[in-house]
C-alpha cells in the first residue's frame, strides 16, 4: 500500500470523520492528463493519450442574448462544453465564455461498469499516490466516500449548502453552469460554511481550485470493490470571475446597442 496507511483510514473510520484540510499546487492537478486552462485541442490530445479509442460524442456551443430595449440580439456562438467517451468513462469539459479565451475551467469524469474493479484500499492508495493525502469524509446518510484536495493558498469553497455539513457529496458548488449561481448565492448570504474558510470577507471569486472524488460503499471495508466513481476538477473562483466578466461584457453590448438605436431615432410627424 503506497502512502495509504494511517491518515486515510483514520479519516474514514468515523461517520463524518475529517482529516486535516489538504492543499496542493493547482498546476499538479489533472484528471487522466486533462488540466484546467487547456484549449479544446489540448483536452482532446490528453484524452486520446489516455485512451486512443476515445471519441468526442458532443460539442455544445452557446451564446448570450441581449437587447437594445426594442430589438433582441445574441452574441456570436462560442464553445461551452465537450463530452467524450473513453472505455468505461464519460468525460465532460467546460470552457470559459467570451471575453475570456475558450480554455477549460471545469472537468468531470464518471466511471462505471469496470469489470475488474479495484478494492477500496487499492483505489484510495492510487489517489494518495497520485495527488498526495486528501481530505477524507464518510457520509453515512448517503453511503458516500469523499476525498478532496484544495488549492494551496486559496479559500476552500467546495462546501455543502447545508450549514450543518461542511463537506458533502453533492456537486452543487462544482457542476456548471448552476455552480456559479449557487456560489454567488452563498456569497451574498455570507453562508457560514464560506465564512469558515474565508473569514469576514466573503467573495467567491477568491475561491480556489478543488479536486473531489466520490464513490459509494461502507467506510471501513478495505476489500469492498469500487466499480463506479465520480471526480470533479474545478476552478471555482476562476469560473465565478469569468462569469462576472461575461455578464459585464453583455451589459456593455446592451448599452452600446441601446445608444445606437437611440441615435437612429427620428422625430415623428405630429
Amino acid at each position: 500500500m503506497k502512502a495509504f496507511g494511517v491518515l486515510v483510514f483514520a479519516a474514514l473510520m468515523g461517520s463524518v470523520a475529517t482529516a486535516s484540510a489538504q492543499t496542493i499546487s493547482a498546476n499538479k492537478l489533472d484528471i487522466v492528463g486533462v488540466k484546467l486552462g487547456m484549449t479544446e485541442a489540448e483536452v482532446t490530445s490528453a484524452i486520446k493519450a489516455f485512451d486512443a479509442g476515445a471519441k468526442q460524442v458532443s460539442r455544445r456551443m452557446a451564446h448570450f442574448p441581449y437587447s437594445d430595449g426594442v430589438n433582441g440580439f445574441q452574441t456570436p456562438a462560442f464553445l461551452d462544453e465537450v463530452e467524450y467517451r473513453a472505455g468505461d468513462s464519460k468525460f465532460r469539459v467546460w470552457f470559459a465564455a467570451p471575453p475570456a479565451e475558450p480554455r477549460s475551467y471545469a472537468i468531470h469524469r464518471y466511471s462505471t461498469g469496470n469489470k475488474t474493479p479495484p478494492t477500496r484500499e487499492q483505489f484510495s492508495a492510487a489517489l494518495t499516490s497520485k495527488y498526495g493525502p486528501g481530505q477524507s469524509h464518510y457520509l453515512a446518510n448517503t453511503g458516500s466516500n469523499v476525498m478532496q484536495w484544495s488549492e494551496q493558498g486559496k479559500p476552500e469553497c467546495a462546501v455543502s449548502t447545508n450549514a450543518r455539513v461542511v463537506v458533502d457529496s453533492s456537486p452543487d458548488t462544482l457542476l456548471p453552469p448552476r455552480a456559479v449561481e449557487v456560489l454567488e448565492g452563498l456569497g451574498r448570504a455570507q453562508h457560514p460554511n464560506l465564512r469558515k474558510t474565508m473569514g469576514a470577507s466573503v467573495d467567491v471569486a477568491r475561491c480556489g481550485v478543488v479536486l473531489r472524488y466520490v464513490w459509494g460503499g461502507p467506510e471501513n471495508n478495505p476489500t469492498f470493490p469500487i466499480p463506479e466513481f465520480y471526480v470533479w476538477l474545478v476552478d471555482q473562483g476562476g469560473m465565478v470571475a469569468k462569469n462576472r466578466q461575461s455578464m459585464q461584457w453583455v451589459k456593455q453590448l446592451e448599452a452600446d446597442a441601446a445608444r445606437k438605436r437611440q441615435g437612429q431615432g427620428a422625430t415623428p410627424k405630429l
